[in-house]
């Protein structure tokens, strides 16, 4: 919708201007009071997004083409006078960079492209707001975008319609109205419903992912389709092993006790003084299993001396006799 070099007097071009320079006068003073510094740099990444966005061209046949305008997206994302600038800017540089409206009518198209979302499309957007909230009782993400897309559409046809009235009042030569109006409004007509559809998605998208990008929502809003943040695990370190007597020992709960824990090594033999008894005629008749064996028999067998040394043979019939007495033969009775 840009109007190219030469088609417009030089008053005409001086009017736009001057407008167009108030206007930006405005929204600097303003977006330096209320906007926050946090916006600056999506206000340069969206400015990025518009000059791509804006690239592909529908030539229209009299001298100009269509293309997506983006202000309604700028002024929904970043409010109506940062939203202005950022599209000021994206103006100027199609025109100095890609060749796309001429240099002395850069006022009228930064008129049509920024200064018309600002202040009349902001008004519009939050009007159809109030009525979607009011007629489905609460704020909503749907109905939040598609105010957007209502107003992405009207931007875009009050733009066309402004271009059409400007290149009538101010053209140079004689030049027929009657192709002008159909080509430029017929166009446009049809690229307003693909911005209202990419300006809807858009929004939508960001308000399912990123709420506080989007500056025309609702505080409750925001709250409403936050999520929580995960939580990161903590980096895994080298294994430390517990001090020891503090694992818990088989058969017993790893519940901490009421007192000391005693060393290990050191518990009692005896019954536990937080044993509970066994109700009576219930004892087991076996041996117990806590029961602690008898030590071996320590009595001196018999025919061996109990003290250290020797032992001497021994008889049932009497002592040993002694190896150094020559031993004789009794003989027997016939």
């Amino acid at each position: 919708m840009h109007i190219p070099e030469g088609f417009l007097t030089g008053p005409a071009t001086a009017v736009g201007a001057v407008v167009a320079g108030a206007g930006l006068a405005v929204a600097i003073r303003k977006a330096d009071m209320h906007a926050d510094n946090g916006k600056l740099p999506l206000a340069g990444l969206a400015g990025a997004f518009f000059l791509v966005g804006d690239t592909p061209f529908i030539p229209i046949g009299i001298g100009t083409q269509g293309h997506l305008m983006g202000g309604t997206l700028a002024i929904a994302l970043l409010g109506p006078w940062l939203g202005m600038i950022t599209i000021a800017v994206v103006t100027v540089v199609q025109a100095l960079v890609q060749g796309d409206g001429g240099i002395t009518v850069l006022g009228l198209n930064i008129v049509n492209a920024a200064l018309v979302p600002a202040f009349i499309g902001w008004p519009v957007l939050r009007g159809v707001q109030a009525v979607i909230r009011r007629w489905q009782g609460r704020s909503t993400a749907g109905g939040l975008a598609l105010a957007c897309a209502f107003a992405a559409y009207v931007n875009v046809l009050l733009a066309a319609v402004l271009f059409v009235v400007e290149f009538h009042l101010g053209h140079k030569g004689s030049v027929r109205i009657e192709p002008v109006i159909g080509g430029t409004v017929g166009t446009y007509a049809l690229i307003g419903i693909i911005e209202a559809l990419v300006t809807a998605g858009i929004v939508k998208a960001l308000l399912a992912r990123r709420p506080d990008l989007v500056l025309i929502a609702p505080p409750e809003l925001r709250r409403s389709l936050r999520r929580p943040a995960r939580r990161r695990p903590a980096p895994a370190g080298p294994y430390v092993p517990p001090p020891p007597g503090t694992e818990p020992q088989r058969g017993r709960s790893a519940a901490p006790p009421d007192g000391p824990v005693p060393p290990p090594g050191t518990e009692p033999s005896g019954p536990r003084a937080d044993a509970v008894p066994p109700p009576p005629g219930t004892e087991p008749s076996g041996p117990r299993a806590d029961a602690v064996p008898p030590p071996p028999r320590t009595e001196p067998q018999r025919g061996r001396a109990a003290g250290p040394g020797p032992v001497a043979p021994t008889s049932d019939d009497g002592p040993a006799p002694d190896p150094s007495v020559p031993r004789t033969t009794e003989e027997e009775p016939a």
